[in-house]
């Protein structure tokens, strides 16, 4: 995604056609709800989504704008079909 005040390229989910973009990841589930109480006080939404090792938080992004991605050309040679 992209922010219309930074234009900076940002990771980002999408959860029930809500998009939110990654703020951090940490170990301990302790500290992953605090920080998102934190941004909850702080007047943001956010979610935390569970990987096998960690917690990572993501915060709403209401204003976001999908970005294209960009296919690099290959560079590999094509090869001949053989028949037999």
């Amino acid at each position: 995604i992209v922010l219309p005040d930074t234009q900076e390229r940002l990771a980002a989910i999408k959860l029930n056609q809500t998009v939110y973009s990654f703020f951090r990841t940490v170990r301990d589930r302790e500290k992953a709800l605090d920080i998102i109480g934190k941004l909850f006080d702080s007047g943001n939404d956010a979610v935390i989504i569970q990987a096998p090792k960690a917690y990572s938080v993501w915060v709403l992004e209401e204003d976001a704008a999908p970005v294209e991605r960009q296919v690099k050309p290959s560079i590999a040679t094509p090869q001949p079909l053989v028949s037999a």
